[in-house]
């Protein structure tokens, strides 16, 4: 399957599919034309008040999270261990944090997580990040483009009559608590270069006509 085969997605076992055979696929435009759900979904379940729609199915499809460019993106357990191969370049977290690649507060947010999963506001509020100003998106961004975390759920409000609202809590968590075993079979196998070549080819061919440039340019 290439983005020029994939049908009008109207469900989440469509969308399930649909990642399964190419791997991951952004959920805005990235750049790259045809390369993201955005793209090839339903207009009749993209963000329509009152019916359940790819932003409610979000983590119930595959892994997901903000892993291209700092935005959403859907993959498959199996090419998630080779992002995390190629982003974690051979370190763990202490590792990276130690020689001075990850800021200093994301070992605060680290050790919340390796305690458990925490709704993004629990987690504000434990690390001292819950004012105005703390940082706290843009750090649990590069934790999750740096594979060391990820959200694992989203969860509602509900209202009176017992249905959920709003756009949803996200639930974080270690990546190792769910796909550890996959990352280190993928670093065992791949060394970060590798991984990286695997990606970039793979958006080559699921993307006629782009170049390795392009696609280098959306894995970074």
């Amino acid at each position: 399957m290439t983005v020029n085969d994939i049908p009008v997605i109207s469900n989440k076992e469509q969308l399930r599919g649909v990642i399964s055979e190419l791997g991951f696929l952004p959920f805005f435009s990235s750049g790259i034309e045809g390369f993201s759900l955005r793209d090839h979904i339903d207009p009749a379940v993209w963000f329509v008040e009152g019916v359940d729609g790819p932003w409610e199915w979000k983590t119930d499809v595959s892994v997901y999270g903000k892993l291209f460019r700092g935005k959403a993106v859907f993959m498959t357990p199996e090419w998630y261990a080779v992002l995390a191969c190629y982003r974690r370049d051979g370190y763990d977290f202490e590792g990276m944090y130690e020689d001075g690649f990850l800021p200093h507060s994301a070992l605060y947010i680290m050790n919340e997580l390796e305690k458990g999963s925490l709704i993004s506001s629990e987690l504000r509020t434990r690390t001292g990040m819950d004012g105005k100003g703390s940082g706290f998106d843009a750090l649990i961004t590069t934790l999750q483009m740096k594979c060391f975390a990820l959200p694992t759920s989203f969860e509602y409000a509900i209202d009176r009559h017992g249905r959920p609202y709003g756009w949803g809590l996200a639930r974080y968590s270690s990546a190792d608590r769910f796909y550890g075993k996959e990352i280190a079979a993928a670093e065992e196998k791949y060394s970060p270069n590798e991984a990286k070549e695997l990606l970039i080819t793979r958006v080559t061919e699921l993307c006629p006509g782009v170049t390795v440039k392009q696609a280098e340019r959306l894995v970074k």
